[in-house]
């Protein structure tokens, strides 16, 4: 699968237009746009820090989700996984995302998507506050996701700085993903498993908040990086659908987990949690440049598509 080294992953400093601010500071603000710019044209992932982002609401998050994957399965395993991926538990297994290899990743999750009103969760009393965490954490998310949002539409001199944050309103299949990588003592690995296989994320963009390391990110000459920890970092990358809408001048990067190297390493757990954002269900995706290297295709659709490869 190539070499992996490490390497750095552009460590961008938000405080220019942190959570806490109404409107950006304009002082920094152009040096922030550029700095994300430059990162999504590159390798096609950046860390930001300084966002106002409450770190205890991370922890509360592997908190609670923990106690939920520490559950029997059969406590879990309802809801599970809607059919497409938007909602509910994925076991060990059940994920395939490179269907280019013979079994699914060796991981855990429960997905949340806020699209439909009748989302079903396991029963309070199995996991108290597990609905709660994961809802309020989601709403949390929204508006940091906007913001990068907003900064990437600065960067490809877009006439309405807000024009993709228009095009994520609800209703949209953005989800918040707790992802749990179990110990592996008591498991079989079969030839070619890992701990989540080589992809590049389907939509919008990608908030990722990261517990212990494990990421390996692909070079565009070929092999792969290792992804450190930043501290107060939330590491950010864009999806397939962004590239698209791009035409191309952003980059979706194709990464992967693969199993830790030695046995006390394969013994111990890990977390980590996403919030994959998506535009809306409606959206039509057309080249922000009008060049038309890709036809238009409404957002539901090309979800649709790549979620049923997933799932399958």
């Amino acid at each position: 699968m190539g070499d992996c080294a490490e390497a750095e992953i552009p460590v961008i400093d938000f405080s220019a237009y942190r959570l806490s601010l109404t409107k950006p500071d304009t002082t920094q603000f152009q040096k922030l746009v550029d700095g994300v710019h430059k990162a999504l044209t590159t390798i096609g992932f950046f860390f930001m820090v300084n966002t106002d982002f409450p770190q205890e609401k991370v922890d509360e998050l592997y908190q609670v989700s923990k106690k939920f994957f520490d559950l029997p399965f059969e406590a879990k395993q309802n809801p599970p996984i809607s059919a497409n991926g938007s909602h509910g538990y994925a076991h060990l297994e059940r994920e395939r995302i490179n269907r280019d290899l013979p079994y699914g990743d060796l991981k855990e999750s429960f997905n949340y998507s806020s699209a439909t009103e009748d989302n079903e969760w396991p029963m309070e009393s199995a996991c108290p506050g597990f609905k709660t965490t994961n809802e309020n954490f989601f709403e949390l998310c929204v508006p940091l996701h906007d913001r990068v949002l907003e900064v990437m539409a600065h960067g490809l001199n877009l006439e309405d700085p807000l024009f993709f944050v228009k095009r994520h309103a609800k209703p949209n299949r953005s989800c918040l993903r707790p992802l749990f990588y179990p110990s592996l003592d008591d498991v079989t690995v079969k030839d070619q498993q890992v701990r989540c296989s080589e992809h590049s994320d389907l939509g919008g963009i990608t908030m990722l908040f990261q517990q212990v390391p494990g990421l390996e990110v692909c070079k565009r000459g070929g092999g792969y990086v290792k992804v450190p920890l930043v501290e107060g970092g939330i590491l950010v990358n864009i999806g397939d659908l962004m590239q698209r809408w791009t035409s191309d001048t952003y980059l979706a990067t194709r990464h992967r987990v693969l199993l830790d190297g030695t046995p006390a390493e394969r013994s111990q757990s890990r977390q980590s949690i996403a919030f994959f954002g998506n535009p809306s269900e409606e959206a039509v995706i057309e080249c922000t440049d009008n060049s038309n290297k890709y036809p238009p295709i409404k957002c539901r659709e090309y979800l649709d598509q790549k979620f049923n490869t997933a799932y399958k």
